[in-house]
Order: C-alpha cells, then structure tokens, then sequence
C-alpha cells in the first residue's frame, strides 16, 4: 500500500482519465466491500481498506478534473470546433502566402482547399457567442485569408460573390464585437475587393463609377476610426476612389478629368506617403495622380507642377528599388514598372520643354538616358509581364502607347546628338503604335489619333512625322 501511494504521480501522468475513471472506481467498490465484509479483521487490514478507499477518491477527482477539459464532455465542443478548423485554416493560408505559389492560373492545393472550407463550414455552424471566444487577431486572418483567396479565385468575376460575402462577413462580426482597429482592416479589404472589381470592369462605366463611390463611402466610415498606424493605408485607398471618380463623365480618358476629385485625390496620396514613405505602395499612387493632375487644366502650364512631377518621379524611382526584389506577383510589378515608366516620361517632356536650345544640346544625353533607364525599360518590363494574360487586352494599349510616346520625346532628344539615329527611334514608335492599334478599341483609337496634335510628347515631332503616326492608328488601316 505504500508504495503504491509513493508512486501515485507516476500512475496518474501515465494513465489516461479513462482508464484512471476504472481504476477509481474500482478501488472505492474494493474499499467498500472490504470494509462492510471484514470490519471485524484487524486494524491493519481496515487501514489498507480506508487507504484504498482515499487513493480511489483522488483518482476519481483527477479523472472528473481531465474529464471536464474534454471537449467532447463538454458543452464547448463547437467553440472547439471553430477554434481548430480556424488554426488550422490560418495556419495552411499562411504557408501558401509564404510559399508564393497562389495563382489565378493554377489549381490551388487540396490542402488548402480543405482547409478553407473546413473553416468556412464551422463558421457558419458557429454562433455569435462561441465566435466571440476566439482570439480576435486570429479570427481577422481567417476572415481576411478567405476573402483574399476568394479575389484570386474569381479574378475573371466582375461581381465576386464569395470574396464579397466573406468580406461583408468580417465587417459584421468586428462591428457586434466593437474593435475599431479590426473592423478598419476589415473595411479595407472591402475597399480593396472594390478596386479589383473597377480594374476588371473599368470598361463598363456605370459598374465603375458605382464601384467608386461605394468604395469612397467605405474608405470615410474607416478614415473616422482607423488608428495613427492605418491612417497612411486608408488615405492611399481613398486617393485611388478619388482619382475614378474624377474620370471624364463621357468615360474618354483623354478628354478633361474632374479637377475637384482629381486634386483630392493628388492631396489624399501626398499625406499618405508623408505618413508612411516606407511603404512603395505610398509612393506609387502618389506618381499615378501626379500624372494626371499635371496634365489637366490648369495645372497643364503650371510650371510648378512639373516640380511635383519630378518629386513623385525619383520617389517612386527609389520606392521600386528598395521593394523590386519582393515583388514577384504580376499585379505587384506590372503597376510599379508602368507607372515608373510613365511619369518618367510626363516629367521629362514638360522639362525638356522647358529648356532652351542651348540647354538641350548640354542635356541631351543625360536625358536620354534616363528615358532608356526609366522610361522605356520598365514599359518593356510591364508588357512581358502582360504576355500570355487576361490583362494584355485590356492594357496591351495604354502600354505599347505609352512606350511610343516615349520614344517620341527621345527623338528630339536624339536629334540633338545624331539625326541618322533619331529616324530609327521613329520606327522603333511606329512599330510600337502598330502594336498598339492591335490591342485597341475604336474610341481608344479616335482619341490617340487626337492626341498626337495636343500631348505634349508627341509635340516635338516634326508634321510630316505626326501625319506618319496619324496613318498608322487609322482605323481603315
């Protein structure tokens, strides 16, 4: 007997609670009989029969205490449930994210999948209070990973279902929960699933336009609650809702864009990037409306917008340096190296502009160089990128036109060194103009065609040169 009690924590760590529950059980109804059949034996034997009896209680304790940690004893299996599914759910998203290999493309990993939908199935099994249970961060991911994996899936989706229900779903449970800080996050997956529906649709005017003000509403319910640390990102989302709003109300890019929005939305980018120049996401949308506002009235011949111009140039130009060797994701590189591109080359026209003759001789290689570097390397970059994708119809245009105009500016710049070399670069915009016409729709090429008498980048040819580009985007052709 006593060394059976010496070694009663050996027992215990060993057994499992069922076995113990027996165990108990047993020595209890041993004690007992023991103890009603010999209460005339000796005094030994009733001490081992009481000893029996107390070892067979704390058994029967600790089996009761293990039992009620059982989730399936308890009454919180389904919390358990949920909390399972959910780790599990986070933890395979979490590995894929890292892995990098989550393409529209490709099949996802069954794995993943499971995963997914074991968690999808628990939550709406769920109620509110076993929900409430969960770590709030750890709820957030799950929420958040579904609704993002949902965008990869229906990438082609003008409407999203799923990715729009899980994201409605994140915005529902942080606003009965009350957490500020997540339901901000929860809004700006929301205005993020916005965005990606205007970039499919963008085509399609009324689907745009209400894609940006519902997504503009979202963006002001987060701005008033979002912390210091999110303001920068809401500001950014917000300046993006502000630069689609502003689109021409006859949906032609190339007429005279809404200056109200259009200033907004440069004022929003600039306080996002002063918040948080770290983040090359900042300095992107920054340059994008740059370029925009720059070029419509009157900021069109307003010579310090040409300053901003090179401001929001060399921050992006330094934001993709530092970013580039993380970025692997089509969409991650194709908007950087397009937009790098682009006011690389609305900065260098209005300055070379701005310049004398005498002045363009003495700058002419520094110029162009940088329009090689940064103009024309990264638009080459984001039209590989587009090769063998959904996205090369609907931006196979603006690209190759983008890459043609810069090469209008360096022919000029070219002239100032060798004329011989300046007749190849015009081929060079021919062929990229040719390219583009491919990719074109007919409103796209009657404004191009408009273009080349107004841009400024097509401004320093030569009118028979104007005429030549003027043949190749007609449509007739």
């Amino acid at each position: 007997m006593k060394d059976i009690l010496e070694h009663l924590p050996e027992i215990i760590k060993a057994s499992s609670a069922s076995n113990l529950g027996i165990v108990a059980l047993m020595l209890i109804l041993f004690s007992a009989l023991s103890w009603g059949f010999f209460r005339r034996s000796s005094e030994k034997w009733k001490l081992t029969s009481l000893g029996l009896l107390l070892m067979g209680c704390v058994l029967f304790g600790y089996t009761a205490f293990e039992t009620s940690k059982d989730p399936s004893f308890s009454g919180d299996s389904g919390t358990n449930n949920l909390v399972n599914s959910l780790t599990y759910w986070v933890s395979a998203a979490e590995a894929a994210r890292k892995a990098k290999t989550i393409s529209s493309s490709s099949p996802l990993p069954t794995e993943l999948v499971n995963s997914r939908n074991e968690f999808e199935r628990s939550w709406r099994g769920s109620s509110l209070n076993e929900r409430k249970k969960l770590n709030t961060e750890l709820a957030f991911k799950g929420l958040s990973y579904t609704n993002r994996l949902y965008r990869v899936v229906e990438s082609d989706s003008s409407i999203k279902p799923n990715a729009v229900y899980w994201a409605d779903e994140s915005i529902h449970f942080f606003e009965e929960i009350q957490d500020a800080e997540y339901l901000t996050e929860a809004l700006i997956d929301k205005a993020a699933l916005y965005l990606d529906i205007s970039q499919l649709g963008h085509n399609d005017k009324q689907q745009f336009e209400d894609m940006a003000r519902e997504g503009d509403a979202v963006m002001s319910r987060a701005y008033q609650i979002a912390n210091e640390e999110q303001q920068a990102t809401v500001l950014r989302i917000s300046s993006r809702f502000y630069y689609n709003l502003a689109r021409p109300a006859s949906f032609r890019l190339s007429d005279e864009w809404d200056n109200n929005y259009l200033l907004l939305g440069y004022e929003k980018a600039l306080k996002a990037f002063e918040a948080a120049p770290e983040d090359s996401k900042n300095a992107n949308q920054l340059a994008r409306v740059t370029i925009k506002a720059s070029k419509n009235p009157p900021q069109d011949t307003d010579p310090s917008w040409t300053e901003k111009l090179r401001y929001s140039k060399e921050k992006l130009k330094q934001a993709w340096i530092n970013s580039q060797a993380s970025r692997t994701g089509l969409m991650e590189r194709l908007s950087p190296l397009n937009v790098l591109g682009v006011v690389t080359l609305e900065t260098l026209s209005r300055e070379w502009q701005e310049l004398d003759a005498g002045a363009r001789r003495t700058k002419s290689k520094k110029y162009r160089e940088e329009l090689d570097i940064d103009a024309i390397a990264p638009l080459r970059e984001a039209v590989a990128l587009l090769k063998n994708t959904q996205l090369r119809k609907a931006y196979g245009f603006d690209i190759y036109n983008d890459i043609a105009r810069a090469q209008s500016v360096k022919i000029d710049v070219v002239r100032q060194i060798s004329g011989v070399q300046s007749t190849g670069i015009f081929s060079e915009a021919k062929k990229n103009l040719g390219k583009a016409k491919e990719n074109a729709k007919t409103s796209q090429l009657e404004a191009s065609v408009k273009d080349i008498d107004h841009e400024i980048t097509f401004s320093f040819l030569s009118p028979n040169e104007k005429e030549e580009l003027k043949q190749v985007l007609s449509i007739g052709l």
